[in-house]
């Protein structure tokens, strides 16, 4: 992982994370023992309804009870950021009914902030609902768990999963049109996925829910006792469009019956037990 605290704290002593410069907005803080930079707030909800467009949340190296949070569609343009050793920040909710992070707005980033979710819930992260396709979402070295589906893209656009992990779930990435479209522009780029039971990237139906996927030097485990997932990759529809390339499967051989893709996903050089390959599953 890209280390940013370097450049974090240059910002953070310069005033450029405290509206010292008209590109960058105010700096907020949630959790115990606030830094002197930024305003102390005392919950993630209440940070999110202050916030405007251009904004910055540190959340502190703890466990923030919280669930069922929103970032608006008028909230665009707002980084989260968890402070501390990788892991050491985490949204954990209290409720099995509550989700963890819904992300309705664009251009929202999250960095080293880990989601969880209600054991009933449906997602510990949802880039988008029904209704709403944010575009431009990124997010770098997060954890994202939780029983059922761990992380939703639904009709999103634009969207960079970089060096995230994703476990202890059912569907670790869930892809999902809604009433404005597919999702499209999807990269997933140096992520593990790992204690999925169901699929590591799925589709929430045998349709269409995304093109221009882009996965990228992922790795794909067994639980860990060893058990297989029913699918590493679940994309059987033939208009899904993408392409995977260098990414590591913990499986044996080549074979469809755990790396299902349609005929719009393109198959380049991947591995699995038995090596490296260009063919496509079969």
């Amino acid at each position: 992982m890209t280390d940013y605290w370097p450049e974090l704290k240059q910002g953070a002593a310069s005033a450029i994370l405290s509206a010292g410069y008209p590109f960058s907005g105010n700096a907020y803080y949630v959790g115990q023992n606030s830094p002197i930079f930024g305003r102390r707030i005392d919950t993630i909800a209440e940070a999110l309804a202050t916030m405007v467009p251009r904004d910055t949340l540190f959340l502190g190296p703890q466990a923030h009870v919280e669930g069922n949070l929103s970032i608006p569609a008028t909230l665009s343009n707002i980084t989260i950021i968890g402070a501390g050793n990788r892991g050491a920040c985490f949204i954990e909710p209290s409720d099995i009914n509550e989700e963890g992070l819904e992300v309705l707005a664009d251009d929202v980033t999250l960095i080293n902030v880990g989601l969880a979710k209600g054991s009933a819930a449906d997602f510990a992260l949802s880039v988008g609902d029904a209704n709403t396709s944010p575009d431009r979402f990124r997010a770098f070295g997060c954890k994202i768990e939780g029983d059922g589906v761990a992380a939703c893209l639904r009709g999103a656009g634009d969207v960079l999963l970089q060096d995230c992990e994703f476990a202890w779930c059912a569907t670790a990435l869930q892809l999902r049109s809604n009433s404005i479209g597919f999702n499209t522009q999807i990269y997933v780029r140096k992520c593990r996925f790992h204690n999925f039971t169901t699929a590591g990237i799925g589709e929430f139906a045998n349709a269409q829910q995304v093109n221009n996927l882009n996965v990228e030097d992922c790795i794909f485990e067994e639980q860990e006792d060893g058990t297989t997932p029913t699918d590493f990759i679940l994309l059987q529809d033939n208009a899904n469009t993408g392409c995977f390339s260098g990414n590591r499967f913990a499986t044996p051989t080549n074979a469809a019956a755990v790396l299902t893709i349609g005929t719009g996903i393109l198959w380049m050089s991947n591995a699995t037990e038995a090596g490296w390959s260009t063919a496509r599953p079969a």
